[in-house]
């Protein structure tokens, strides 16, 4: 179908006409947004324009330039209010401002701003913006004074529930020139003083007779790092008396953070200090005993075994030698059966107590069974092993223990030696070597040293 001349020239007047339109929307949305921008550059607050895409800032009030500087039309909102650098603040609400593409509820909120150091209550709402579609608009009205007093109160509250919630144990509130502003009566009683002679004083004056602060001021600690501090302290009572207490050291900040007192709360913890005293004491008593072979003192086979673990995993750690001695005294059943038990007793008793002096401070021994020691060597290698099993097996042959001062009696021992192979034992294997290079020593006439190296096992 043909189209007429007179059809396009009509099409050419409507497109004129909603340009035309367009054009005077704009001028009249624009006139709008100064007026509005002239009354906000009045509010106690910033108020901000940017886009959804690229989060540049479009239009500012008086306030954003007075507070965050006269560059900042074209910057990123998030550099420009809150150094985000690389990407938008994680609390921006750009998200939620358009449902569907039509603008969502107004957001509100609160935040502390960094760079100005002010709080802010926030109003985000989606508007349209001449030839920018829908954008953000931000106003954020400064409630800096608002929040200041509330934190106040909630610091007063705070301030007193510590106090009263500690009024049942001795306490005291102290100020940043160590001076007593506060105690209750137990805090006085316990120092045997009444509170007028503390209040006012400062503590290391009063309570320590001191010039000078205590090197131990727990109250000086906390003003330094802001954070509750402990510790237990034995001090002397104005009756001669000592008692163990525990203080606690709790930071009062004011406004900006800062501490501006410190309350001192005590308890006496004498009671529990004894029995925990008591109970240490009947700890390494138990532990000692389980340890402990009755008759020699030395280690007992169990305690031994746990040793020679440690000392393989610290081998294996630390590459280190580890070398393994089983000591067996030879005919030791005979002196049993001529002279009884209790010579036999006194035979490894004297035995015992040779072999624990001639080794070194680092070297372990312990009673293995009846009457076979075994002997670990850290950072010991087989020659080092061989000569220290020589040396002991040179002192047993020298032990005397003598009946009635007219019968002596001597023994002598066989010994085997191993040194351990991280590579291809664990410590039951390692333990069997030692003991059969032992068997071997025995079958070789006895009174000897022998080893089996881990090559041949």
């Amino acid at each position: 179908m043909a189209i007429s001349k007179k059809t396009f020239i009509d099409i050419d007047s409507e497109v004129k006409y909603l340009k035309s339109s367009l054009i005077t929307f704009q001028k009249r949305y624009k006139k709008q947004i100064d007026e509005m921008f002239a009354i906000m550059d009045g509010l106690e607050g910033a108020v901000y324009i940017s886009d959804f895409d690229k989060y540049n800032i479009l239009r500012v009030n008086k306030y954003v330039y007075d507070y965050f500087g006269k560059d900042v039309i074209g910057k990123k909102c998030y550099l420009i209010f809150h150094d985000f650098k690389d990407k938008p603040c994680p609390f921006c609400t750009n998200n939620r401002l358009l449902i569907k593409g039509k603008p969502a509820p107004p957001i509100t909120w609160e935040y502390y701003n960094k760079k100005t150091k002010r709080w802010y209550h926030c109003i985000d709402k989606a508007i349209f913006w001449p030839d920018k579609k829908y954008v953000k608009m931000e106003v954020a009205i400064d409630i800096t004074k608002r929040k200041e007093a509330e934190i106040a109160l909630h610091e007063s509250e705070r301030f007193l529930n510590t106090i009263f919630n500690s009024i049942q144990d001795p306490f005291g509130i102290i100020d940043k020139n160590f001076c007593i502003i506060k105690v209750n009566e137990s805090y006085a009683k316990m120092r045997g003083l009444t509170i007028e002679q503390l209040i006012g004083k400062r503590c290391y004056e009063v309570l320590r007779k001191r010039k000078n602060i205590c090197d131990d001021c727990l109250v000086q600690k906390t003003f330094e790092t802001a954070k509750p501090c402990t510790k237990e302290k034995l001090i002397h009572t104005t009756n001669g008396s000592q008692i163990w207490i525990e203080i606690y050291t709790y930071p009062i900040l004011d406004k900006h953070g800062n501490v501006s007192n410190v309350i001192e709360y005590t308890r006496d913890i004498t009671k529990r200090k004894r029995i925990e005293t008591e109970r240490d004491i009947l700890i390494d008593k138990l532990q000692t005993l389980s340890n402990t072979d009755e008759l020699t003192g030395l280690y007992n086979r169990r305690a031994l075994i746990e040793k020679l673990g440690e000392e393989i995993k610290r081998a294996k750690r630390y590459n280190s030698e580890l070398s393994l001695i089983i000591c067996d005294l030879d005919f030791f059943k005979e002196i049993n059966d001529s002279y009884g038990h209790d010579i036999g007793d006194r035979v490894l008793e004297a035995i015992a107590t040779r072999i624990k002096e001639s080794l070194r401070d680092i070297d372990i021994v312990g009673r293995y069974g009846g009457d076979e020691f075994l002997i670990i060597l850290p950072e010991t290698n087989l020659k080092g092993a061989k000569q220290i099993a020589e040396r002991i097996r040179q002192m047993i042959s020298k032990v005397k223990v003598y009946i009635n001062n007219s019968i002596k009696i001597k023994t002598t021992a066989s010994l085997g030696i191993a040194k351990f192979n991280p590579i291809k034992e664990d410590i039951k294997s390692f333990i069997k070597r030692a003991d059969n290079a032992l068997y071997m020593a025995k079958g070789k006439g006895r009174n000897r040293v022998y080893y089996i190296s881990h090559n041949n096992f």
